[in-house]
């Protein structure tokens, strides 16, 4: 394993990251056969009182937080406490759901229940105003509220269970009402004194107070638009009752990889035994095949499931990887791992996202391959970068810009009338796809690029030749 190359490709996209979206800090580690193979913390835990990220600084997993949730529900199955084929309305007063075909509990564990999302998790958000809230406001403030709320939903019920992958973050939340009534403690009680704490996950809590007097703790930084520039706000980590099951863990990634060693070595830790081997290993089995995305941008061919509380990538480049992210607005990460390889990867940073194909490049460099060449995103990239930049038809008479937003690229043009910008829209999936259109009131309209042998780049508009005359730097 050439650890050089990896540090060097690795850590130049993952500071390109934090350059482009104004991210404080991350903390990353990976193990190989229970060993550090790679540790690195990136930029600042705080700003103005700086301090640096370590692997020890504490960040909110956000759903990274559903797998541990999982784990105490198979618990209390190998205990014989609760059985996961039992409807959810066994255990606690949730009436969603057809009357021949109710959902259980492994329907919730899965993301197989058929219930699309009904903003439970957004409301623990905008409570704590991590957001301006654009949706209506619904009172929930105790546990009262959120069955009221869920339980009014039954209009949302359209189809049986295992029919549809929906990602239901209050299903979740309900996993850990369950919990509850049959371990009879709190939710954060029973994963602290039955997961964390024999994974020696001491420093790890659902709880804000907890963080009192930790000289370790990162803050929190969400997203807000002025002059159509985002900026990074400081917060407090989301925290709270309504979403603990589906993404209130507060952890490090020296703590979490415990967890993921204790899900590689079949549900034991340094010889605690936390969950049956057999009952661990489900977790990862294709539980939800109901897939409305591919990944082939990141991981051509990969056959994507979710498991319980995993989400699981079969043949990523001739092996299975079991991963999890996290988006509390304010925090979040990845983490997985690699069976076959016996590698871990968890990475936490003080910002609601990162893309995923910072942990993805991880695993493929760790694997053997070089990223620019084996994942389509790398070359649609660079190939988009390429487009990019200003363009003119003969003797200037007109111009034009093709600039690159999210995913799209977009002309904008402020010849005639009125300025305006139109997305161009790839005719197939090639990364280095030349052609394009547009649409209009008529219908369509070819847009096709063209590279030539002398290194020149132009684009047919309408009955114009536009000439790039913007020479692109290369990424540094």
């Amino acid at each position: 394993m050439d650890l050089k190359n990896f540090k060097s490709k690795f850590e130049h996209e993952a500071v390109k990251i934090m350059r482009d979206l104004k991210i404080p800090g991350i903390s990353v580690l990976i193990t190989k056969d229970g060993k550090t193979l790679y540790q690195r913390s990136f930029g600042i835990v705080k700003k103005v009182d700086v301090k640096p990220a370590t692997a020890d600084t504490l960040y909110g997993v956000s759903s990274i937080t559903k797998s541990v949730t999982c784990m105490g529900i198979l618990q209390l199955h190998q205990e014989g406490k609760l059985n996961i084929n039992d409807p959810v309305s066994k255990y606690i007063p949730f009436s969603l759901g057809l009357e021949d075909d109710p959902i259980r509990i492994h329907h919730l564990m899965s993301h197989s229940s058929g219930i699309p999302s009904l903003m439970t998790f957004y409301f623990s958000q905008m409570n704590q105003q991590l957001y301006k809230a654009k949706a209506p406001t619904f009172p929930m403030g105790n546990w009262d509220d959120f069955y009221f709320h869920i339980n009014n939903a039954q209009s949302e019920v359209l189809r049986p269970p295992k029919t549809k992958y929906y990602y239901w973050n209050a299903g979740f939340s309900l996993l850990g009402q369950i919990i509850e009534k049959i371990s009879g403690k709190k939710f954060e009680d029973y994963i602290t004194e039955n997961i964390l704490k024999p994974l020696n996950m001491n420093r790890s809590t659902f709880f804000l107070k907890d963080l009192k007097d930790d000289q370790d703790v990162s803050r929190g930084y969400n997203t807000s638009v002025r002059n159509e520039e985002f900026e990074r706000q400081e917060r407090d980590l989301l925290t709270g009752p309504f979403i603990a099951g589906s993404g209130g863990l507060i952890s490090s990634v020296k703590e979490i990889t415990n967890y993921l060693l204790c899900n590689l070595n079949g549900g034991e830790f340094k010889g605690t035994r936390v969950l049956d081997e057999t009952l661990t290993k489900e977790m990862w089995k294709e539980h939800n095949t109901n897939f409305a995305r591919t990944y082939d941008e990141f991981c051509p061919n990969v056959s994507a499931s979710y498991g319980y509380g995993w989400r699981i990538y079969d043949n990523f480049f001739g092996h299975r990887l079991i991963t999890h992210g996290g988006q509390s607005g304010v925090s979040g990460g990845y983490i997985g791992f690699a069976p076959e390889l016996n590698i871990t990867y968890a990475q936490l940073q003080n910002v609601n996202w990162t893309p995923s194909h910072l942990m993805l490049t991880a695993f493929a460099l760790l694997i053997g391959e070089d990223p620019e060449e084996v994942m389509p995103y790398y070359k649609r990239r660079k190939h988009y970068k390429s487009l990019c930049g200003k363009y003119e038809a003969y003797k200037k008479t007109i111009s034009m810009e093709i600039i690159q937003k999210d995913s799209l690229l977009y002309l904008t043009s402020d010849n005639w009338f009125s300025k305006f910008t139109t997305p161009l829209i790839p005719r197939n999936d090639d990364p280095e796809v030349m052609d394009f259109y547009i649409m209009e009131d008529s219908g369509t309209m070819n847009v096709p690029f063209t590279k030539h042998s002398d290194g020149q780049i132009t684009l047919d508009w309408e009955r114009h030749l536009m000439h790039k005359v913007t020479t692109e730097k290369a990424e540094e």
